[in-house]
């Protein structure tokens, strides 16, 4: 097929459609017709730009020298006609039509492309960072063939409420002196971001004691929920930055999510330190921040865990804590050689029950030291029955070497 036959059979197709569920552009066409707001001149010049129109989106998305492109392509033109005219007009029918009376077909058609420009360039994604967009072209071929406007309207209300996040968490992350690199880094969400500013904003605060002012890491997390425990939430939230209409809302919103959510945890002093902090720490952005003192960490958020390990972090000390409790001895981090000689005897008479110390560490433990805990233990408890069990080490020194290797042993003074 030619070119001119192209248009010439793209002309042919473009035709006023007569039923009731028709593209507002067709019903806006029929509608200044019939008002006489569009005259026969303008029909004859229409039926001059339309096939050109579609001839150039059928080569743009496809091919014009196939007739089921082209139709694809008359119904991508008028349907982005019809999204430039219902978006300006608010669907007003009069006003529609005067459009098309002053306007080229292919004005109107660009306009409609361009809102999907627009909504393309909005984020998909309330994140402070770097992701995907994909292509706009591969954005405009699968939109362009939407007939509704319902999903545009809705898609385009998220993606602006979702700047508006985005704009809000910038001017908050900047009240609270934190570099944009670091957020962006760390992909925060923008809610995220807004909820540990307005955490920060319920602190109960005297000029002695001005609380933390700066956006915390995970230690830092821990002693503001561990203080809003003690001291309680302020009566009134304290924001610092001026809000647009639209940002008050969104605080509003989120501050009644924390209050429904958040704030009854916090409050409930019968959930330990650590199981709140690991519940909540992925509704709130938390700086990346090397725990470089694990035991005053685990002192805060575990108390139980850090009286059994007595502050002790490595871990020889705690497979050794661990051992004694499978054996059912008491919990020690440290073993003399013959207190290790005399559990191994034990172990070899009556067994040992690795799923105590499991518990133990499930109950007890720092959430998220408990993933890589139970790894390690399950690790020694399996080389552990080839060791400890064995019958052959008559002299237990296969057992104890094991130990000296895994646990925490005294070696005896000769």
């Amino acid at each position: 097929m030619t070119s001119a036959q192209s248009t010439s059979a793209a002309s042919d197709d473009f035709q006023l459609a007569t039923f009731e569920d028709r593209p507002f552009f067709e019903k806006a066409l029929r509608h200044g017709v019939q008002h006489k707001i569009i005259s026969p001149e303008k029909l004859a010049a229409i039926d001059i730009e339309a096939p050109k129109g579609i001839v150039q989106i059928a080569t743009a998305f496809g091919s014009p020298y196939l007739r089921a492109e082209l139709e694809t392509a008359r119904n991508r033109i008028v349907n982005l006609v019809s999204l430039y005219l219902s978006e300006t007009t608010n669907h007003d029918l009069d006003k529609a039509a005067r459009l098309i009376r002053d306007n080229t077909f292919l004005t109107l058609s660009r306009g409609g492309s361009g809102l999907l420009k627009e909504l393309f360039a909005l984020p998909e994604y309330p994140i402070l960072g770097p992701y995907d967009h994909g292509r706009v072209e591969d954005f405009l071929e699968f939109w362009s063939r939407k007939k509704s406007f319902d999903d545009y309207r809705n898609t385009k209300r998220q993606r602006l409420l979702n700047q508006t996040e985005i704009k809000l968490a910038k001017k908050f992350g900047s009240s609270l002196s934190l570099p944009s690199s670091i957020y962006q880094e760390q992909h925060c969400e923008a809610d995220a971001l807004i909820r540990s500013a307005l955490l920060l904003g319920l602190q109960k605060t005297t000029a002695k004691n001005p609380g933390l002012t700066e956006c915390f890491n995970q230690i830092e997390f821990a002693k503001l929920l561990d203080s809003l425990r003690k001291k309680g939430v302020a009566k009134k939230l304290t924001i610092s930055i001026a809000l647009t209409e639209e940002e008050l809302s969104l605080v509003q919103h989120l501050q009644h999510d924390m209050v429904e959510h958040d704030l009854p945890k916090i409050a409930d002093t019968n959930l330990p330190l650590d199981q709140l902090i690991n519940q909540l720490k992925n509704r709130y952005f938390i700086r990346d921040h090397e725990i470089d003192d694990s035991a005053s960490y685990d002192a805060l958020v575990s108390k139980e865990w850090s009286k059994y390990t007595k502050g002790k972090n490595d871990i020889d000390a705690i497979l050794t804590l661990l051992l004694c409790i499978a054996a059912q001895v008491p919990g020690k981090v440290s073993l003399t050689e013959s207190a290790a000689k005399t559990l191994i005897k034990k172990v070899r008479k009556e067994g040992f029950q690795p799923e105590l110390a499991t518990q133990f560490v499930q109950q007890h433990a720092p959430h998220e030291k408990q993933e890589s805990l139970l790894e390690d233990w399950d690790d020694f408890c399996e080389q552990a029955n080839l060791y400890l069990l064995d019958d052959w080490d008559n002299e237990l020194r296969g057992a104890l070497n094991f130990l000296h290797e895994n646990c925490y042993v005294e070696r005896s003074k000769k």
